[in-house]
């Protein structure tokens, strides 16, 4: 649909007049589709990657809407106030996107740009991650886990850890303080994340067998690095020096125009 509006205002925007240097690529009764007209409708960097097929397709659609166009003619369609104030603004349209496209042309940014951006922009690129304060015991015999659980029962969670548990973390009840996703095994942050608060359950893994229970959650915030981010601030930073630019364009050209609005 976007190469068919392309056309569109090629067609009618296309002139007839032609040089003996000029090749023609296309051409449907007198109305002829010079190389250098062709490649117009392509910024460089496209028509060098363009192959062969897209070529003929672009000319083929060219050359339904040639055909299209004309018989418009025929009809005397295109006489109508209607058809010849769309084809004026269209022709707008088109001077004006290669005014600004002419001035976006040389426009950069550098990696200092970049790097200022993230310096003031740091806390606005963070990344979280939840950490689980944690009270556990350990056993190396899964024998010894009826015995841990009934002592829990029946003292406290602490009591029992201080008593069964075979770590050093067990003399002060179990408290081993926060862990994160990237410090604990796989098994136990599983199991810690899928229970509710102050709740226990036992966990397998290969040093021996743990009944873990937290009892705070925290939310840690971190900076990511510059190069994480450094492709998502040149997208902002670009975008922003073209607004900029846009508004200064318009600024000047106001400022040395005359203009009058009635409605």
């Amino acid at each position: 649909m976007k190469r068919f509006i392309l056309l569109i205002s090629v067609v009618l925007l296309l002139s007839c007049v032609q040089t003996e240097e000029e090749i023609i690529v296309a051409q449907v009764n007198d109305v002829k589709l010079t190389s250098d007209e062709f490649k117009a409708n392509f910024s460089n960097e496209d028509w060098k990657i363009l192959t062969i097929e897209e070529k003929k397709e672009f000319i083929q659609d060219w050359v339904q809407l040639t055909l299209l166009a004309q018989e418009a003619d025929v009809l005397e369609i295109s006489q109508s106030l209607k058809l010849k104030e769309k084809i004026k603004s269209a022709e707008i349209n088109i001077k004006a996107n290669a005014l600004i496209a002419s001035k976006l042309e040389n426009m950069t940014v550098s990696e200092d740009e970049i790097f200022n951006y993230y310096k003031i922009h740091k806390s606005e690129y963070q990344t979280s991650h939840k950490e689980f304060k944690v009270q556990r015991i350990f056993t190396k015999e899964e024998a010894k886990l009826e015995e841990i659980l009934e002592l829990i029962k029946t003292t406290t969670f602490k009591n029992a850890a201080i008593q069964l548990s075979e770590e050093p973390a067990g003399k002060s009840g179990g408290y081993i303080g926060f862990l994160s996703k990237d410090n604990t095994h796989k098994n136990i942050w599983n199991t810690i994340t899928s229970l509710q608060k102050h709740y226990y359950k036992t966990v397998k893994t290969n040093r021996g067998f743990y009944i873990i229970k937290f009892y705070d959650t925290r939310t840690i915030f971190t900076d990511k690095t510059f190069l994480e981010v450094k492709d998502e601030i040149m997208t902002k930073v670009r975008k922003k020096k073209k607004e900029e630019l846009f508004d200064n364009l318009i600024k000047e050209l106001k400022n040395k125009s005359k203009i009058i609005i009635s409605i």
